[in-house]
């Protein structure tokens, strides 16, 4: 029979069923492998394969963020790779490693899988911070408000990442000294975070922001609910609360607050700003609006009565619930179909652009980073020859810089 253990393998479920765990973790564990090879290969082109005076004191933040994360990669993921390998040899040589039936320690196998798990959050997060950084100085024609602050919170997001693991065992029995220091220690992901928003939003005051543009759309949504999913993270890390709202719905809210309000959201974003440059065509203007909309309307119409259920006492992971949870439920579920059909409407539209949309100019955005300074689409080798990178990339608001350039002056589509 299929395995049925849920994403988590927990212990000591998967070591007693018959079914096929052992070929789900042989799937996983060779994921690992794909995803400690693409860090070490992002790694080894930033530091060995710049363009030339491109120092680290000017890397775009989109680098800084992948690099970020591809050390996550590097350092977490061989920890879950080896506990996968733990599971296997238990079920095949019955030895006792987390089975407590055979002298193992199931809370053994959660501290290992939430190591890595943990962190694999911001493996996701991360890169959809720097394609913030990149659209929001684009689209508001100003500098990028403490470009070091940003790049060097992004390290302190992947150095944090490993010493909170814990908060996901608040419930599981540990030591009362345990759980109060990973409580303390959770709040120390919320400076580095912090940091970024206040400069996103730095970014944008008293800027010339163009609203006409869909990137800039699902950069300024991405902003107010991730904002959202920061505050409701508060709860979570605050031990007092978290013993109420511990796998309930109000933990899968918060979770899709950060995952599609976050780092979906900024895939949008960045699919519609690099869509002119992958494709050599400009997307529809209208159906973009439109399907940013349904989105933004569907997305917050399906999570945000979680809260509300999550609060009133609804655990998740269960396919029925008790009446006076309908309600909610029915108004999740009415956001859900808006929120499924705005990704029709979103990949339709880039799909028919891509086939027949007004043709781009090189840089429609008049944007100063690298990939703008070549053809739309670019050729095989990106560049025709070497590049040089420019003096400041998020130099915009200078007079006679490219950004300056009207709004309406600029191929906005």
């Amino acid at each position: 029979s299929p395995a049925d253990t849920g994403w988590t393998f927990y212990a000591p479920y998967s070591m007693r069923i018959n079914n096929l765990v052992i070929f789900l973790t042989l799937g996983a564990f060779v994921m690992g492998f794909s995803s400690i090879m693409t860090g070490f290969n992002f790694i080894v082109t930033i530091h060995r394969m710049r363009a030339p005076n491109l120092t680290w004191g000017r890397l775009p933040l989109m680098v800084w963020s992948t690099y970020a994360t591809s050390l996550i990669q590097v350092l977490a993921t061989p920890v879950v790779g080896m506990t996968l390998v733990l599971l296997i040899l238990e079920r095949t040589l019955d030895v006792g490693i987390f089975d407590p039936a055979k002298g193992g320690d199931p809370i053994l196998f959660e501290n290992f899988f939430w190591f890595y798990s943990h962190p694999v959050v911001y493996i996701m997060i991360l890169p959809a911070f720097g394609v913030i950084g990149e659209i929001l100085p684009v689209f508001s024609k100003r500098p990028i408000f403490g470009y070091k602050a940003i790049a060097y919170s992004s390290l302190a997001i992947a150095l944090v990442s490993f010493i909170v693991w814990g908060h996901h065992l608040l419930v599981s029995g540990m030591a009362d000294w345990s759980r109060w220091v990973f409580s303390f220690l959770t709040f120390f992901v919320a400076v580095p975070t912090a940091i970024k928003v206040f400069n996103w939003i730095a970014t944008l005051w008293k800027g010339s922001v163009d609203y006409k543009a869909a990137p800039m759309y699902y950069a300024l949504s991405f902003v107010f609910m991730f904002t959202i999913a920061g505050l409701t993270g508060i709860h979570l890390a605050v031990l007092n609360t978290d013993v109420l709202l511990h796998d309930g719905y109000f933990v899968v809210a918060h979770f899709h607050y950060t995952m599609q309000g976050g780092t979906v959201v900024a895939l949008m974003a960045a699919l519609h700003y690099w869509f002119p440059k992958i494709t050599g065509r400009m997307y529809d203007k209208k159906w973009a609006f439109i399907g940013w909309l349904t989105l933004f309307f569907g997305f917050n119409l399906t999570f945000l009565p979680q809260f509300i259920l999550g609060l009133e006492g609804m655990p998740r992971r269960y396919f029925d619930y008790l009446p006076i949870y309908h309600t909610w439920h029915f108004v999740s579920t009415v956001g859900s179909w808006f929120n499924g059909g705005a990704y029709v409407i979103i990949l339709v539209n880039l799909l028919v652009s891509a086939w027949k949309g007004e043709k781009a100019s090189a840089n429609p955005w008049n944007a100063l980073s690298l990939e703008w300074q070549t053809s739309s689409p670019p050729p095989t080798t990106n560049f025709v020859e070497i590049p040089t990178f420019p003096d400041d990339v998020y130099d915009y608001g200078t007079e006679g810089r490219p950004a300056e350039k009207p709004a309406a002056e600029r191929e906005v589509g």
